[in-house]
């Protein structure tokens, strides 16, 4: 039996490659079909970890991994090597009492954490400060939006990621902003990896 993750390069200010971001895939057409997303992101931690092999995605690359948001709660991000992994958190969780607290948990275990598709809304501080990179969805916000995001948290402890870069242009504009990462179309697609299932039990 076949499995499949693809994987998308992110760069720095260099472009020199960061670290993947690695996503589901459950065959050879190169977009999410999936129907829950903790069982999206179960298949790609088991098939990265256990069949393909983290090293032959990402080599001495962080992968940055997607936690919904009972995969956040019940620990799952911890069984992960810290020293590989990004935890991004889904645009859809909501900062309760429960994410907090896991969150801060990641963090005291010394772990990375992402906020995927940012939105600046004031319940998402107690987040914000436990974050330490923010991924700002170029093709969901308007340009003034892209600056009034760095701006309003004004923190240096936090890097920027600019995601979904489609054009040369936007990628001048992060880039003039001060984004730290970089990540979409225009730098790289998402490839997919293909591994077999029967060639390992672990």
């Amino acid at each position: 039996m076949e499995v499949f993750v693809a994987k998308q390069s992110i760069f720095d200010r260099n472009l020199d490659v960061y670290g993947y971001e690695l996503l589901f895939r459950s065959g050879h057409n190169n977009y999410y079909d999936g129907l829950d997303e903790n069982v999206s992101t179960s298949s790609v931690i088991s098939n990265s970890l256990s069949v393909i092999g983290m090293e032959n995605l990402t080599g001495d690359k962080r992968a940055f991994i997607n936690f919904p948001y009972e995969m956040l709660i019940n620990g799952t991000a911890t069984t992960l090597p810290k020293e590989s992994v990004v935890i991004e958190i889904l645009e859809n969780v909501y900062p309760d009492h429960d994410i907090i607290n896991a969150c801060k948990k990641l963090k005291q275990l010394g772990y990375i954490l992402a906020l995927d598709d940012f939105v600046l809304k004031p319940e998402y501080y107690p987040l914000i400060e436990l974050s330490d990179i923010i991924k700002v969805d170029f093709l969901l916000t308007k340009s003034e939006e892209r600056e009034l995001i760095i701006k309003k948290i004004n923190s240096p402890k936090i890097k920027f990621l600019a995601e979904k870069v489609e054009s040369r242009a936007e990628y001048d504009q992060a880039f003039q902003l001060g984004y730290s990462y970089f990540q979409g179309y225009f730098l790289s697609k998402p490839v997919i990896i293909k591994g077999a299932a029967f060639q390992n039990n672990k």
